[in-house]
C-alpha cells in the first residue's frame, strides 16, 4: 500500500470510530486530544502525507481496533507502529 492509500484508509477508520480528524494551520506537532466527550486528531494541513499517516496511526493505538474489519496491509501497518 502506498502512503495515499494508507492515509485514506486511516481517515475512514477515524470516521468509523467517531474521531474528528482536523487538518489545521498550526505550528504544533499534532496528535490526539479529547474535548468533553469527543476525540480529535489535529494535524498541520501543510504536513506531508507520511507525517499525517504517522500521527493518525500513533493516535489510533489508544483505541481497540479488534472489532473493525481492516485490510490486512493496514492492520499490519498499525501493528508495527510504535
Amino acid at each position: 500500500m502506498n502512503v495515499k492509500h494508507i492515509l485514506k484508509d486511516l481517515e475512514e477508520l477515524c470516521l468509523k470510530l467517531g474521531i474528528i480528524l482536523r487538518y489545521e494551520k498550526t505550528s504544533a506537532r499534532g496528535g490526539l486530544c479529547k474535548v468533553e466527550d469527543k476525540f480529535y486528531i489535529i494535524i498541520d494541513k501543510k504536513a506531508k502525507d507520511d507525517y499525517k499517516v504517522s500521527v493518525i496511526a500513533k493516535s489510533l493505538k489508544n483505541f481497540d481496533l479488534s472489532k473493525f474489519h481492516l485490510k490486512p496491509k493496514l492492520r499490519e501497518y498499525l501493528d508495527e507502529v510504535q
